[in-house]
């Protein structure tokens, strides 16, 4: 079997089951009767391989714009009701019913929902799709019987419906984070980089090249360079910077890094450290920062749990930190940029907390843990988020199955680089399961070292 009908059989497997099992629970926990997905021929959307595997969409009238309607009825039994107007599908048992576009009034009539769920959102961008064109013709062929009182958002079947993983998505995602992992274990090791000789730049290069040979993409679809938290060369003034850095002994650095394929996405960080000629291991100030980072995520992880919010587990999280010898660090910027750099946002939410002169040589610690899974981009992701500068999602539950960045970072002096604190992050991606959280392939526990 070639690898193209593999994907493709693959990715089919997790739309029957998808359908089968994660849509009945998001439409009946939100009380959803029908859910109309609004797709324009021509126009990308962000659930067209969730939704439109196998599916074509007709074009009878391309200079007027056809739209097809995804239509999922709730009429009481154990499947949902499948339909798609607009569009013909070469799997019959994946959606029942294909017709015409025009249909879509009578369609609606038969069935009478009472609540109607389309995709347009003020804070999701997943269920934003539904243009304003395309809305108003909508609301033209419903008329007020359905328009006045039944319309409503499809945000949380969507985030509910993505968000609910089945086995073989898992299974799926299992595989793209391990061949993250490698790939960026691989681009931070001698095999890459030679210190004096290799920059920054060529570490990306060399990834775009691995993505180019495997037929894939990155997840952020950006230049992928590691970013140098402390470095041993004295003509060091920062990074990034106008040029790229040429490694050198005694650097200390990061890639936050990730790829997609087969509708899914990663995101997850390495640490490495270049060895100077009388070293044999990492700094011990580095090594201490290293392990409070690992000792952070220990608890982070008992905390993490099926049925509570983004918000409750922050609140837990972060006292239970606070009891372990820790500063929490909230952050509550609502930028993902952070308009001043990671500095001024981190002393914002320091002087927020006050800290007293005995906490001074404590690990600050602050917590990023969001949604993953169709895309590494957490700000067009669906699902919680346990941090405090992404509100629109802290307010979401967290469901069995639901991928996440378990992301940290964590704050430490180091003595023998005369008191300089260092931001160490780490991120992996994890599953929540009934019993806790549970990772996906090994995660990241040792500083990767380089000569």
């Amino acid at each position: 079997m070639n690898d193209y009908r593999s994907r493709w059989e693959r990715l089919e497997l997790i739309l029957r089951e998808k359908l089968d099992i994660s849509l009945p629970r998001a439409m009946r926990d939100n009380a959803i009767d029908m859910w109309i997905h609004v797709v324009k021929l021509g126009l990308p959307d962000p659930l067209h391989l969730d939704l439109g595997v196998g599916v074509a969409l007709l074009c009878p009238d391309p200079s007027n714009g056809s739209t097809s309607y995804f239509i999922f009825t709730d009429r009481g039994d154990a499947r949902i009701e499948r339909a798609v107007l607009g569009g013909f599908t070469r799997q019959g048992d994946i959606y029942d019913i294909a017709g015409k576009e025009e249909d879509l009034k009578t369609f609606i009539d038969e069935r009478n929902p009472q609540r109607i769920a389309i995709n347009m959102s003020d804070w999701l961008a997943v269920a934003d799709s539904l243009t304003h064109s395309s809305y108003t013709k909508l609301v033209d062929i419903l008329g007020a019987k359905y328009c006045e009182e039944r319309l409503v958002s499809a945000e949380h079947v969507i985030t509910d419906f993505r968000d609910r993983r089945v086995i073989s998505e898992i299974v799926e995602y299992g595989k793209l984070a391990e061949t993250t992992r490698r790939m960026i274990e691989t681009a931070l090791s001698n095999e890459v980089i030679t210190p004096g000789i290799t920059t920054t730049d060529d570490v990306g290069w060399w990834l775009k090249e691995q993505l180019l040979t495997l037929g894939i993409q990155d997840s952020f679809h950006r230049f992928p360079v590691p970013s140098i938290i402390y470095s041993g060369s004295p003509e060091f003034d920062g990074y990034p910077g106008p040029a790229p850095h040429t490694f050198q002994p005694g650097d200390l650095f990061q890639l936050d890094f990730g790829i997609s394929s087969m509708n899914l996405g990663t995101d997850m960080k390495r640490t490495a450290y270049i060895l100077r000629d009388d070293e044999a291991m990492v700094p011990p100030g580095v090594q201490h920062a290293w392990n409070q980072g690992l000792r952070a995520r220990s608890i982070l992880r008992q905390h993490i749990m099926v049925g509570q919010t983004g918000d409750e587990t922050l609140t837990l999280v972060g006292n239970a930190l606070e009891a372990a010898g820790f500063v929490f660090v909230n952050q509550i910027h609502n930028s993902l940029y952070f308009e001043g750099g990671w500095d001024g946002v981190w002393k914002e939410a320091l002087d927020t907390r006050g800290v007293r002169a005995d906490e001074l040589n404590k690990t600050q610690v602050s917590i990023d843990c969001h949604c993953v899974g169709n895309t590494g981009d957490s700000q067009i992701e669906q699902g919680p988020a346990i941090s405090g500068f992404r509100t629109g999602r802290s307010h979401l539950i967290i469901k069995p199955n639901h991928l996440f960045a378990f992301e940290l970072f964590a704050n430490s002096a180091i003595p023998e680089w005369a008191g300089a604190r260092v931001r160490l992050g780490l991120e992996d991606d994890a599953i929540v399961t009934e019993e806790g959280v549970q990772f996906l392939y090994p995660p990241n526990n040792r500083i990767l070292l380089l000569r």
